[in-house]
């Protein structure tokens, strides 16, 4: 672990600490987060190595694994309300982040990767094969799940209670010892070419323990470092920002994330209200706040996970799905005359 993660994770350690003190929900997630990002916009250098997130992610899939009953998975079948308010929610969110982020001077192709409903790290790729500037889709995309990921935990918290990071477990040596099998599940994964392999292939492991009796049971310490890691992590994605660049395109990410967490708000609101879903679980599975995160709260208010899990997974297989139809599109949207960059 380099330089900069060791001070990413202090830095993240204090806000988790203050956090903690202020009863903040999911403080060992959102105080680093708030914290990293502040020291990122203050010039800090901050930044978390990417084998140490996904890491905490394949930690986050084997926690999460081993809370599923794979008998309970026919209840997908009953979720389709939920699945076809998704479906409605990511084309309203392309629809209106786009005509947002054309209204801000970046080009149209720009606000078409500004808009994407999650997975920030798809949206960077396909932008940057097509020689749109990046910086600009990093920083709205970060801007929101800083906004949604905030929001869901505040307001799911505010309707289903206080969060508990865990139970008041210790770290037993048999519980520990297990925590080796994450790394072996991602490897799994990418053996098996599932998307997003270091969260998929652990949560599937998890779930084969958990359904064949031998379920592990997640240390505290080791739950409190997967948050701060995740939390961190997306606070450090203001790193090497100026502040003179989140004034021109803040507002319009601002306004983006919460047209964002507003919609979500009424589509869970209509599914609670004339479903027999409540209206924490559908705003979970719907928010764009990326998997890890949303799943990380689902947990801590112990809502089913797989609900959450399933609604944001079949989201990120649609928009991976839609990369080459997106590059065509995008090929000859690129070609049209239209605003040029700041």
């Amino acid at each position: 672990m380099g330089q900069r993660s060791v001070v990413t994770l202090a830095i993240g350690v204090v806000g988790g600490g203050i956090a903690t003190l202020a009863s903040l929900p999911l403080a060992w997630m959102l105080g680093p987060l708030f914290m990293v990002l502040a020291a990122s916009l203050w010039g800090v250098k901050t930044g978390v190595d990417k084998r140490l997130h996904r890491s905490s992610i394949a930690m986050l899939g084997l926690f999460i694994g081993n809370r599923i009953d794979l008998s309970e998975l026919w209840h997908l079948v009953e979720w389709y309300p939920s699945v076809l308010a998704m479906l409605v929610y990511m084309v309203l969110m392309l629809l209106g982040g786009t005509w947002l982020f054309s209204r801000s001077g970046m080009s149209r192709l720009s606000a078409v990767f500004c808009s994407f409903p999650g997975s920030m790290n798809g949206a960077v790729v396909l932008a940057e094969r097509l020689g749109t500037d990046i910086r600009w889709i990093a920083i709205t995309h970060a801007m929101r799940l800083v906004m949604v990921v905030a929001s869901a935990a505040l307001l799911a918290s505010h309707m289903a209670g206080d969060i508990v990071v865990g139970q008041g477990n210790g770290a037993s040596w048999r519980d520990l010892s297990l925590l080796v099998l994450a790394p072996a599940c991602w490897w799994l994964g990418k053996l098996l070419r599932l998307p997003i392999p270091e969260f998929l292939g652990p949560i599937l492991v998890g779930a084969a323990m958990s359904s064949l009796g031998h379920g592990v049971v997640m240390p505290d310490i080791v739950l409190i470092l997967t948050f701060l890691v995740l939390g961190s992590s997306v606070g450090s994605r203001f790193a090497n920002t100026t502040w003179s660049r989140i004034v021109s395109v803040g507002r319009y990410g601002v306004l983006f994330g919460a047209y964002a967490v507003t919609m979500a708000v009424a589509f869970a609101w209509s599914i609670g209200t004339f479903t027999d879903l409540t209206f924490t679980a559908a705003l979970l599975a719907l928010l764009p706040g990326g998997v890890g995160e949303m799943a990380v709260i689902a947990v801590a208010l112990d809502i089913d996970p797989v609900y959450v899990v399933s609604h944001h997974v079949l989201r990120l297989l649609l928009l991976i799905l839609m990369g080459p139809l997106i590059i065509s599109l995008g090929q000859r949207i690129s070609q049209r005359p239209g605003p040029s960059e700041r």
